[in-house]
């Protein structure tokens, strides 16, 4: 899938280049600007672009919508007004997901309005679909940026996250049994000398430590670790 984004109207230049920063991110490239009142070489668009200007300066201007939907396979529109005669209605979650099985050369559209009224019905009835994104509803209304940011995530997720470069460090080994339960002797003994420890009852104590212990699932190396701070303290103890 190749996902387009499509602004119609925008009326902030920071908007703009904010926009191609989040695309740059996500890893996306063709971004089409409907009959904009920003304007993409403003300096405002270009600081707020900073990596993503490359994005920013490959922009498409079409003057109406009609012109900006053409070479598309299909076309979605972000809304967050949901009214009963607005028809195949998917929350984002479940459009990017459904964007696991489209061909990889699969043209999408995804319209975003402007940043005060968002997109108009007419416009909205050209997509096949549309996408709404969750928010709280004491302020459902997500700035322009924001929108196109959170949807091309998903989308760059339902391509596949790339495997990071360079080697990786694999899962540390867990510490073996006795060593473990030395680290957990040579605990019991220092806190015992040192007065921590209950004498009526030195268990319940060492209990709550070994669950705490179990809960953070120790390493051959934390367990290394934690050995040496009891061998250093009783031999500072000795030397005082």
């Amino acid at each position: 899938m190749i996902p387009v984004i499509i602004l119609v109207r925008p009326e902030h230049a920071g908007n703009l280049g904010a926009v191609a920063r989040a695309m740059k991110n996500m890893g996306l490239q063709e971004l089409r600007l409907v009959a904009p009142t920003a304007q993409v070489d403003d300096l405002v668009a270009i600081k707020m672009a900073m990596t993503g200007r490359d994005v920013l300066e490959a922009a498409q201007i079409f003057p109406d919508l009609d012109s900006a939907l053409e070479n598309l396979d299909s076309v979605v529109a972000t809304s967050r007004r949901l009214g009963k005669d607005r028809g195949n209605v998917k929350v984002l979650k479940e459009f990017a997901q459904e964007c696991q099985a489209l061909p990889k050369s699969h043209r999408v559209g995804i319209l975003f309005g402007t940043e005060v009224t968002g997109l108009k019905n007419p416009e909205i009835a050209r997509a096949q679909q549309i996408i709404t994104i969750p928010s709280a509803p004491d302020l459902p209304s997500l700035n322009l940026a924001q929108a196109v940011l959170l949807v091309a995530y998903e989308c760059f997720v339902a391509q596949g996250l790339p495997v990071p470069t360079g080697k990786r460090r694999g899962p540390e080994k867990t510490a073996k049994v006795e060593d473990y339960e030395g680290m957990v002797a040579d605990l019991k003994s220092l806190l015992s000398e040192s007065g921590f420890l209950d004498k009526k009852n030195p268990d319940h104590l060492m209990q709550l430590l070994r669950n705490m212990f179990n809960r953070a699932q120790l390493t051959d190396k934390e367990v290394r670790i934690l050995r040496g701070i009891c061998r250093q303290v009783r031999w500072w103890k000795e030397q005082a």
